[in-house]
């Protein structure tokens, strides 16, 4: 989920993991966190000589960027992981078609 402010999405957290544990569910904390991410993260982290955090998702890693025009927009690179994947599938495949002509 993304929020603009930090107040909503801690009250959505605490809405969230109530309502999780009602069914006796829970969030796993090690793939869930709050990330200042967004058209003001980079003005934000910059004060602090950081870079925006990035965060993987469906394959992709998004990362804060600029478009042409310098506006905001959400780059979608491919993951790390994806791609080495990718590589060990098409590595498996070549090594066992390496005899077709």
């Amino acid at each position: 989920m993304s929020f603009q402010y930090k107040q909503d999405a801690e009250n959505f957290d605490r809405y969230l993991r109530n309502r999780f544990a009602r069914f006796h569910l829970a969030l796993a904390d090690d793939k869930t966190r709050m990330l200042l991410f967004g058209r003001f993260a980079a003005d934000r982290k910059a004060e602090y000589d950081e870079r925006p955090e990035t965060f993987d998702f469906l394959g992709f890693t998004h990362v804060c960027g600029t478009d042409r025009r310098g506006k905001f927009a959400v780059v979608r690179l491919p993951s790390r992981k994806s791609c080495r994947k990718f590589l060990a599938r098409t590595k498996e495949w070549l090594s066992d078609h390496r005899h077709w002509k």
